[in-house]
Order: structure tokens, then sequence, then C-alpha cells
């Protein structure tokens, strides 16, 4: 039974959903949990405590009037002596000790539907990775991480709330996934973090602004630098956001105030948490990735080398078919290249994908030679059949055994997706269907593709295989065929989960076609085949000559030539016109 990625469901996104709730819960809540965590006026604090803005009313003749609008914020180890700010901090102590289970169960479904809300985007809405498990399983791990940071942050320091790197998670979430998703995980993880700073909707605001702007600006995603810039961008516009936050939910916004105090200004703290984003973001580029299922562009280096012992396998008991592969290797990272894909990945997805035909190479016929008869001959139809799907399983066994990146691995099991072999389930219903077999029996046990990259191999197998019978290689010809192969790939639901859109499709298109058209270019004919085709004497083949020899004969073939001019040739008339400098002109 071929094993291929697994991919969330309904089931498993409700358990992520669970799981992702309870440990943010734990979270929030934990110096609730822990009485000695308690910040009693008059005694030093043992935690950081931060409140969200609460605005101040006195009554006076009856009537309530607001007097101004405070955010206490109480630093670990602070004794707090203000009589205003100690009220507000026993009154919220006492209002969540001891922790009541409404209002934990509350919280909880707060974070369980966004959990679930961000595994159901995953699953239905980005495309191809975002719906698999070890991708979902990868998020979930960095967005926890960045959580339990945030709350250890708040606990241990004073400094600014708006501190927190929500960038760098969206920033990774774009590159991996896309823009879209990367979005919503911004969503999730600002309303998570602000919710352990008591739902401070100031901090929600730019923790959104930091998470969200950074993403529109990362256009090349493999250029990774680029989240650097970007982050800082976010940065800025957090910053800007906050002030205009301050404005509206507190009535003012004091830039003297904030400068007075740096370490726990939360305009600076946004202004900095932008460039600290995007410094994460690329150091911890390559741990994000490998957390999400996605392989290194130093090891895709390595794979690519083709002295690597699978390939070198590949080239000595599979040459037709390793040719093909390097054919197709060329087609597909073109064409992943001008759609915005990962050339590097699809080219070693190419290099690989076949390597279950060094099993029984003869059964495919780019490694027979010339009037060498086929097995299938010998063969039932469905038994060649089983034979040639074989490869898939048999391939992906070899790739896995051989410690290849899973990410290059799908390339093996998807290339042929859930396809009917036609041919033989042709011949089968030719000869009757002597065994009552259907078209499953015909199907290759693989798996649609998921990713735009795999996707593209799947057409250019075709692709490239069908060109070689394009006679003669002209574009319109070529344009027909590839257009074919699309629109049956598209018609058999085979592109569905891949992410291509019609404009990369329209693009993908062009693409191969051009290359086509530039690898099967024209040449003029050499003399000699025209000699050889007339029976005529061949002309004589030149013979070797080291460079030194080439200078010299050149050096005497050019005295020659200047010793057989008429000096009459070189000597100038008297009606030659004068040469004059540029002032006799003037």
């Amino acid at each position: 039974m071929l094993r291929t990625r697994v991919v969330a469901g309904w089931t498993s996104s409700i358990v992520l959903a669970l799981v992702f709730a309870t440990l943010v819960t734990m979270f929030a809540r934990i110096e609730v949990f822990v009485e000695p965590l308690r910040v009693v006026p008059g005694e030093p604090a043992p935690v950081t405590l931060r409140l969200a803005p609460t605005r101040i009313h006195a009554t006076e003749d009856g009537h309530v009037r607001p007097i101004r609008m405070i955010a206490p914020r109480v630093a670990r180890g602070e004794i707090v002596e203000d009589p205003v700010t100690a009220a507000l901090v026993t009154s919220y102590e006492e209002a969540r000790r001891p922790p009541r289970a409404d209002e934990i169960l509350g919280l909880f479904a707060v974070y369980f539907f966004l959990g679930l809300l961000a595994a159901t985007w995953l699953r239905m809405l980005s495309p191809g990775r975002g719906a698999l498990m070890r991708t979902q399983l990868g998020l979930l791990g960095i967005t926890l991480l960045l959580v339990s940071y945030a709350k250890l942050y708040f606990l241990l320091t004073d400094a600014a709330t708006t501190l927190v790197p929500i960038g760098a998670l969206s920033l990774w979430v774009r590159v991996y996934l896309d823009r879209r998703t990367a979005f919503m995980i911004a969503l999730v993880a600002s309303c998570v973090v602000a919710s352990m700073a008591d739902f401070d909707p100031i901090a929600a605001v730019v923790f959104l602004a930091c998470g969200m702007s950074p993403v529109l600006l990362v256009r090349d995603r493999k250029k990774t630098w680029t989240m650097l810039p970007a982050g800082v961008a976010g940065g800025i516009a957090g910053a800007a956001l906050f002030a205009a936050a301050r404005v509206l939910f507190v009535g003012e916004f004091d830039l003297d105030a904030e400068l007075a105090q740096p370490l726990r200004s939360d305009f600076l703290g946004a202004l900095a948490s932008g460039p600290l984003a995007g410094i994460v973001a690329v150091g911890f580029h390559p741990l994000s990735w490998r957390a999400l299922g996605a392989v290194s562009r130093q090891r895709l280096l390595e794979l690519s080398d083709l002295d690597q012992p699978l390939l070198r396998k590949m080239a000595k008991e599979a040459p037709g078919s390793w040719e093909h592969a390097r054919a197709m290797a060329n087609l597909a990272e073109a064409a992943a290249n001008a759609i915005g894909g990962d050339a590097l990945l699809t080219r070693v997805g190419a290099y690989y994908h076949d390597l279950g035909k060094t099993i029984q190479p003869k059964l495919f016929v780019e490694n027979l030679t010339r009037g060498e008869q086929t097995p299938h001959a010998q063969y039932e139809p469905d038994v060649s059949a089983d034979a040639i799907m074989a490869h898939v399983v048999e391939g992906t066994n070899i790739l896995r055994r051989g410690g290849v990146p899973e990410p290059v691995v799908e390339f093996a099991y998807t290339h042929h997706g859930t396809s009917v072999i036609e041919f033989f389930w042709h011949k089968t219903l030719e000869a009757g269907n002597p065994k009552g077999r259907d078209e499953s029996f015909f199907r290759y046990p693989g798996m649609r593709p998921r990713t735009k990259e795999t996707a593209i191999l799947m057409l250019v197998d075709s692709i490239e295989a069908a060109s070689r019978t394009i006679d003669p290689p002209e574009r319109d010809k070529f344009e027909e065929m590839v257009q074919r192969i699309v629109f049956v790939k598209l018609r058999q639901g085979q592109l569905d989960e891949s992410g291509l859109t019609l404009a990369d499709l329209r693009t993908l298109t062009t693409q191969l076609v051009d290359t086509l058209c530039n690898v099967h270019h024209s040449r003029i004919r050499y003399p000699w085949q025209d000699r050889k085709d007339k029976g005529e004497k061949q002309l004589p083949i030149p013979g070797a000559a080291t460079e030194e020899e080439v200078v010299r004969a050149r050096a005497e073939a050019e005295e020659r030539e200047a010793d057989a001019t008429p000096e009459s040739e070189t000597r100038p008339t008297d009606n030659a016109p004068e040469d004059h400098d540029d002032h006799d002109h003037h």
C-alpha cells in the first residue's frame, strides 16, 4: 500500500482546535491558578500585571462623569502605592481569583473558535500545502511558541506590550503558503496575543497592523532577505495605528510621554517590533521551513548534484528514463519560474520522480533499444498495467529509504495522480474484458498534486513525452498538444487540489510552448550530410592544432596576403582627401 502525505479532514481540524484552545487557555490564565503570583498592593509584585485602558469616573451631585483614562502596568518587583492604581489592581485580582468555571469555559470557547477558524481555512481555502497535516501541525507548534513567548514576556518584563514579533509568523506563512492564509493567521495570532494582555484593544490593533502589513510587501518568496524591509514597514504601520488607536480609545496621544519612557513606550515598541519581526523571520527561516515540512535550498542544491548515488543509479540502469527526466527538468523549471513557483524544487522533483523505473526498466519504451521487443507483448493488459503502476510505489520506497525529503518524494507519487492507464484499459475493453475488471484496476495508486510544483511536473511529464511525436516541430502543433493535455488533466480533476489558477495555466501553456519551440529549433545541414545523401566524396576533415599553432598559422597567412597585395592598392592616391583637425573645418 502506498503511503502518501496525510490530508487533514473535519475530525483532525476539530482535534487540532481543541488542543490549541486547551493549551492557550492554560497559557492565558496560568498566573491565576497559582496563588503566590497574585499582585497585592503594598507588596512587591511577583509578576508584571498589565491592565487594559480603564476610564476613571467620579460621582458629583448624583451625576457620573469621566475623569481620565488610565492603563495601569505594575512591573515585577514594583510596590503599588498609588491609591487609584491599588484599587484597580485589587478589584482586578479579586474578580479573577479563584478562577470561575464559566470564565474559563468562555475563554476556551473563544480560543477554540479561533483555532477551528484557522484549521478550516487551511483545509478548505489554502491551496495545496495548507490542507496537509504536517503543515497544520507545524503551524500549530510555531503559533504556540509565539504565544508562550508573549505570555512569558508579559509576565516577566514591564517593557512595551506591543514589542511582540507577530510579523515573523505571518511572513513565514506568506513565503510557505500564500498571502490570504498569512492574513488569516495574523488575525488569529493577533487576537490570541492581545488576550494575553487583558484583551487590550490598542495592542490588538497594533498586532494586526504589524502582522498583516509585511505580507503585502513580500513578492518574491525565493528572496528571503525581503522579509526584513517588509517587517520594518510593518513596524511603521503598527506605530501609526497605535497613535490613531490611542486617540480613539484613550482620547489623546502624547509623543513626549512616549519618548520619556522608551522601554515602556508602546509607540516605540510597535515601531521596533517590525525590525524585530524581520530579523526573526530571516534568522529562523530555515527552522520554520523545517517545522512546516519544507526543504531548505541548501538541501535541494545537494540533491540536484548529478553525482548523487540515486541519480547515477538511474542514469546507469534506466538511461532512457533518465534522459526523459533531464528534459522534463528543464521544461518544468522554466514553467515553475514563470508563475513564481519554486523552480529549484521542481527541477529536483523532476530528477527523482521516475526512480522506480530502475526496478524493471525494460517495461518502459524509452529504455528499449531500436528494434527491441517490448515485454508487454507477452502480458495481459491488466498485468502490464500493474507492472507500470508499480514504478510509482517502488520509486517512493527507494526515495524514502535513501533519506530524500518528503516534499521531493511527493513528486514520485503525484506525477500520475489517480489517472487511468488508458492504453491498457482500452486494450482490455477491446478484448471484451474477460476478467470483468473496472477502471479502478488501471488507476495509479498515487495522490493528486497538492502544490503548484507537483502539478507542473504532472503536466510536463505528458507534454515532454508527447512533444517527441510532433513532426514537423511547429508552434501551432505544440500549442495544440499542450492545450489538449492541460484540458484533459482539468477534465479528469487531477489539478483540483493543486492551487493552479486559470492565469497560472495560461502562463504555463505559453511558457511550455515557447520552450518546446526553442528546444526543437531548426539547424542548417552540414555539407558532409548533403554529400553523404548524394553519395559524393567527403571533404577532408580538419586536423588538430594547438593554440600556439593557430596563432602562428594566422600570422603567416597575414604575411602572405600582405606580400601578395599590389603596392598601388595600399598607397594613397593624390586625389584622396587629406585629414584635417576639427578646428580646420570650423
